[in-house]
């Protein structure tokens, strides 16, 4: 079996965690480079898992022939230039969520993916995961019957403190439009009901500066809370709140339907149906997912090697970046976006 060569562009938190050793797991499949944003941190990085060659920038690291495929593991602002170089340069794309800066930047790494014979797989989101299956089966089999309403609320703390200061996931120079958990929780929507219709947004944003990593005061541009309403293409509304900024919150998605009401409860992993909801909904054997062994690299592997599928893709990224694309559009423009 030929060996697939992996070249990690940022190689620290999941990456570290989870993608290395799920990649360790699978037969000839080798680590051959890194490239972090510094070359001290790169070292540092070869030397705990043992990967030969540590380059001083990520083009180096794209440009080499012992790299088949390129997991990039940055923050967003580097997914964009480091995926279409990557294409460009005949490598395989592993990117880490969210997908990019905004709704063109993934647009214009989904165009340069279609049609290119490459593999281009985000990271998936965890949440619901374990819960996938069986909602589909409980949609399937009527359970649920005729979905009026879905409610996602993803609650935090992170900014509730006007003194907390700025860091990457705050900074729009680094993160561009991704807030909070937004971008998941669509994803996560789209995986259970398909695609998104329309959008009818407002945002908050209490606190309007806050002191970035250099000491320097940054406008704030990413908002602490967005509240929308969103019609899927299927015809129902999904009612969304994300707010960092609440105290002693939680996160829930809950599916309103003729028959019963479906509770997921993020923080716990357990699904619930209200009409029996003294005990979480049993999940059955063949509906089960294993989230402590997750096969993301696997399904990325499997990819490239014998052309399965795989999601999320690049149509699943854009897809989501464009409703969030529309959140923001939507608020300044104070209308309903269509996002066909």
């Amino acid at each position: 079996m030929e060996p697939i060569r992996i070249g990690f562009v940022g190689l620290g938190g999941i990456c570290r965690s989870r993608h290395v050793p799920g990649l360790r797991r699978i037969e000839a499949v080798e680590i051959t480079a890194v490239a972090n944003r510094s070359r001290e941190s790169g070292e540092r990085a070869a030397q705990e898992f043992g990967i030969q060659s540590v380059c001083d920038t990520w083009q180096e690291l794209v440009a080499r022939d012992d790299v088949d495929a390129v997991f990039i593991g940055t923050w967003p602002y580097l997914h964009k230039p480091v995926t279409l170089a990557a294409l460009d340069a005949g490598k395989h794309v592993f990117c880490q969520a969210r997908m990019a800066m905004d709704y063109a930047e993934a647009r214009a790494m989904y165009e340069r993916a279609k049609g290119s014979g490459l593999v281009t797989m985000l990271c998936p989101v965890p949440i619901g995961l374990s819960v996938d299956a069986t909602i589909a089966r409980l949609l399937r089999e009527n359970v649920v019957g005729e979905v009026r309403l879905v409610r996602v609320q993803g609650f935090s703390d992170a900014y509730a403190d006007p003194a907390a200061p700025m860091n990457w996931r705050k900074d729009h120079r680094l993160s561009g439009l991704n807030m909070g958990t937004l971008g998941m929780y669509i994803e996560v929507i789209h995986r259970w009901f398909g695609w998104t219709q329309s959008v009818a947004a407002h945002t908050d944003t209490f606190v309007p500066e806050r002191v970035d990593p250099t000491g320097g005061h940054l406008a704030v541009e990413i908002p602490d809370q967005i509240l929308f309403h969103a019609t899927m293409v299927s015809g129902f509304p999904v009612q969304y709140v994300v707010s960092t900024t609440v105290l002693h919150g939680f996160d829930v998605i809950e599916i309103y339907g003729t028959n019963t009401t479906l509770r997921y409860d993020v923080g716990q992993d357990r699904l619930y149906d209200l009409a029996y909801p003294d005990a979480p909904v049993m999940i059955k054997p063949e509906d089960a997912c294993d989230l402590a062994n997750w096969r993301v690299e696997e399904d990325f592997i499997n990819a490239i090697r014998t052309g399965s599928d795989y999601h999320p893709n690049f149509e699943d990224g854009m897809r989501y970046m464009q409703v969030v694309q529309a959140v923001y559009d939507s608020a300044e423009q104070q209308r309903t976006i269509e996002t066909p």
